[in-house]
């Protein structure tokens, strides 16, 4: 009976697991068709308009080789692990993956193509790698948004994770954060204290995977100590449990851990959170072009916004304040006027919810925001002038909250660490909870945004502000 019910399980676990592989790779596939035909008619307009029957080039040979890269690009992918089931490469969007085996296996075609001299046009490459990036981030994002995260959040897809640390208090904290941050994908199944990894211990972990599926471990820091933790985590390969491990709190410290052997000793090295200069430069152009299609696009909004503050409370349109920018540099922040005029005098009559004295201010139910203010604020429509700060090259689309003055005089060694990027008009506190976090939590956001950050995560970044703007929750 119970070998039944494990064949049943089996052939469950495997058809769960191939849907999904099949739901990111089937649209990976059409993504890449596409972008061949893109290239192809590019090359060859007058055949696909019809007006050229046989091109100067031979078109037999195109067609093939064509056909044969997409499927090559395709294969690659397959076996490269793009498909390998896992947390990382399928339930989480994971987009830097998909970049860096498509650029990686068209260096190697190009390379070929070089090697044998071949006459093929080096522009058709780039086009077919850059359009079918494009398509890929596309596809990969609809699918995300609109089929995997509706179905990460009702629990129907996730990862079964347990949680193993020296401690309950760590156990417990770590638990919650998980249950709270649901959107990532992981179901907290079991937590599983560990003071020693013994053979004592292994039984009762092995008693706790018969009766629960685990496909992830998450490892907290302190258990590196243990001289059996090489051991357990070659046990959980075998096992085909994929281990995750928290080596020490330095997402928080702002610096980048940078692997540096010495004489085969696999040491850690804190280097500086600078972005480099092609990096800045991509950055820079990415937000240029953003900031001025948005002042294009949504120039009607800007005018009907205008109007309703002028209607509701007068003259001056804009607000704008003192804030500290890249390398501690002033700068002038602009937003749409939500308050009164006399805001600054009625100060001492609104409670601040983070407490008297406290470099914040805020308060859900403050008298001096306006009606419309509030719909402003709730959708972040105040913020649109930053687009302007943006273009004046004062802030970035995404980076470290714009800091006040009077904030960055308490700030420490570590905190000042997010004043080498430029702040942005939205970044991680922007999707993690807005104005209902405290101080030293946002704080801790931009660190780990700057220890963590890539040009794919600040394009993600951007896609998950529409859905906390368009939720307006901690936005006051």
């Amino acid at each position: 009976m119970s070998s039944t019910a494990e064949i049943k399980n089996e052939f469950q676990t495997s058809l769960y697991r191939n849907s999904i592989i099949l739901l990111v790779a089937l649209p990976d596939f059409i993504a890449i068709i596409i972008s061949t035909l893109i290239a192809y008619a590019a090359r060859f307009p007058d055949v696909v308009a019809g007006n050229e029957e046989v091109p100067t080039i031979n078109l037999i040979n195109y067609k093939l080789i064509l056909f044969l890269i997409a499927i090559g690009w395709f294969l690659f992918f397959i076996g490269s692990g793009v498909y390998r089931f896992s947390h990382s490469n399928l339930i989480a969007f994971n987009l830097s993956l998909v970049i860096k085996k498509s650029v990686a296996y068209f260096f190697f075609v190009g390379f070929i193509s070089f090697i044998f001299k071949a006459s093929f046009s080096r522009g058709v490459f780039l086009l077919m790698l850059t359009s079918g990036i494009g398509i890929l981030f596309i596809f990969r994002i609809s699918i995300f948004l609109f089929i995997l995260r509706p179905l990460i959040l009702s629990k129907k897809i996730s990862a079964n994770l347990m949680i193993i640390g020296t401690n309950k208090n760590e156990l417990a904290e770590y638990t919650d954060w998980l249950i709270a941050n649901r959107k990532l994908g992981f179901s907290a199944v079991s937590r599983f204290e560990c003071a020693k990894i013994t053979i004592e211990w292994l039984e009762e972990f092995e008693r706790v995977l018969r009766h629960k599926k685990i496909t992830e471990i998450l490892m907290l820091p302190g258990m590196e100590a243990d001289k059996n933790f090489s051991k357990f985590i070659h046990y959980c390969e075998d096992l085909d449990i994929h281990v995750n491990w928290i080596p020490m709190d330095s997402g928080n410290m702002g610096y980048w851990l940078i692997p540096s052997p010495q004489e085969s000793i696999p040491f850690l090295t804190f280097q500086e959170s600078k972005i480099s200069l092609i990096m800045r430069i991509t950055k820079r152009l990415f937000d240029l072009t953003f900031a001025v299609a948005v002042l294009v696009l949504f120039s009607p909004i800007y005018i009907v916004v205008a109007l309703l503050v002028v209607i509701n409370s007068g003259f001056p349109i804009l607000y704008s304040s003192r804030r500290v920018g890249l390398d501690g540099k002033s700068f002038d922040f602009y937003k749409f006027r939500t308050m009164l005029n006399n805001a600054d005098q009625m100060v001492a009559e609104v409670k601040n919810m983070h407490g008297k004295g406290h470099v914040l201010f805020k308060n859900p139910e403050d008298p001096r925001i306006t009606k419309i203010g509030k719909l402003l604020r709730k959708y972040s429509l105040d913020e649109l002038p930053q687009f302007w700060n943006v273009i004046k090259n004062d802030m970035s689309v995404v980076g470290p909250r714009p800091a006040l003055a009077r904030e960055v005089a308490v700030y420490n060694s570590i905190y000042e660490r997010r004043l080498n990027v430029k702040p942005g008009i939205t970044g991680p506190w922007q999707i993690s909870g807005r104005s209902n976090l405290d101080l030293q939590t946002s704080t801790a956001l931009d660190l780990n945004y700057l220890s963590n950050w890539s040009f794919t995560r600040d394009i993600w970044i951007i896609i998950a502000t529409i859905g906390a703007v368009i939720k307006g929750k901690g936005a006051y």
